[in-house]
């Protein structure tokens, strides 16, 4: 009788686990689906603005890669060329807000305006 309860209980066990971990990868996959709707989301709208021609409010990294200064969009981490680098001078490794209008041809953007995030926001995840 010991051994049959013994039994049962690392059957239900092992059931346990196996929903336990099927949940987490269900949430994860959850999670993924939804980034990938904010970066379709996002893209969408670059793309609308671009074709229009109007400026766009953007956040993100002004970085140096291969020796070109990029914008590194928060939404959906891609870097554009900038068109026009001395609006950012003196900006690279900051985290800031942009009103720019996107090239989607070149794949550039020309800077408008250029505000500085919060102190507290410049450490928190340096690309």
């Amino acid at each position: 009788m010991k051994r049959l309860l013994t039994v049962l209980c690392a059957v239900l066990f092992s059931f346990s686990i196996a929903l336990a971990a099927q949940s987490t990868s269900a949430q994860s996959d959850d999670n993924s689906a939804k980034q990938d709707k904010k970066i379709d989301k996002a893209e969408k709208k670059e793309a609308k603005a671009a074709e229009k021609g109007k400026d766009m409010k953007l956040t993100g990294w002004v970085k140096e890669e291969s020796g070109k200064t990029v914008f590194v969009n928060d939404k959906d981490k891609k870097s554009w060329d900038i068109a026009n680098p001395d609006a950012v001078k003196g900006h690279e490794g900051h985290h800031v807000k942009v009103s720019a209008k996107l090239d989607e041809a070149n794949h550039s953007v020309t800077i408008d305006k250029l505000t500085m995030m919060r102190a507290s926001k410049q450490s928190g995840g340096k690309h």
